[in-house]
C-alpha cells in the first residue's frame, strides 16, 4: 500500500511538472517546422528553418526551406501553440498560400498537431515543430 501512494506521488509530480514546463515554456530560437497535407492526387509537403521570437504569449518570426518560406505569427497558450504562415513557393507559385498550424507539445518537446493550406480548404495534414 505504502509503495503504491510513493508511485502514485511521483507521478503525480512528474504531471505538475511537465504542465509547469508547458506552461512556461520559452518558444524562442531556431525550429524546424516540417508537415505533409496529402489532397486527392496532390501531396503538399514542407520542411523550413524558422527563427521564432516570443514576447508573452505571441511568436513570431520567418521561415526558410529549400522552395522559399514564410512569415509566422501565432500564440501559445501552455502546451498549446496556434501557428499561421504566409507561404510564398518559389519553385511553383501556384501552391503559395497560408499553413496554419494547430498543435500541442509532447513529453519529447516536439511540439506535433494538424496542418492546413489555403490551397486545399477542408483537408487536414501532419505537422510538428522540432527545437534545433
Amino acid at each position: 500500500m505504502r509503495l503504491l501512494k510513493i508511485v502514485g506521488l511521483i507521478a503525480f509530480a512528474a504531471a505538475a511538472a511537465q504542465g509547469a514546463l508547458a506552461q512556461s515554456a520559452d518558444y524562442s530560437g531556431k525550429w524546424l517546422f516540417s508537415g505533409l497535407i496529402l489532397s486527392g492526387r496532390t501531396a503538399l509537403s514542407f520542411a523550413q528553418v524558422c527563427d521564432v521570437t516570443q514576447t508573452g504569449s505571441q511568436i513570431a518570426g520567418l521561415c526558410k526551406g529549400p522552395n522559399g518560406g514564410c512569415s509566422a505569427v501565432g500564440v501559445v497558450n501552455g502546451g498549446g501553440v496556434e501557428l499561421t504562415c504566409q507561404m510564398t513557393n518559389l519553385s511553383n507559385p501556384n501552391l503559395s498560400g497560408v499553413l496554419t498550424f494547430h498543435g500541442v507539445v509532447a513529453a519529447d518537446a516536439v511540439v506535433r498537431g494538424t496542418v492546413t493550406h489555403s490551397k486545399a480548404p477542408g483537408t487536414n495534414g501532419q505537422a510538428a515543430m522540432m527545437r534545433l
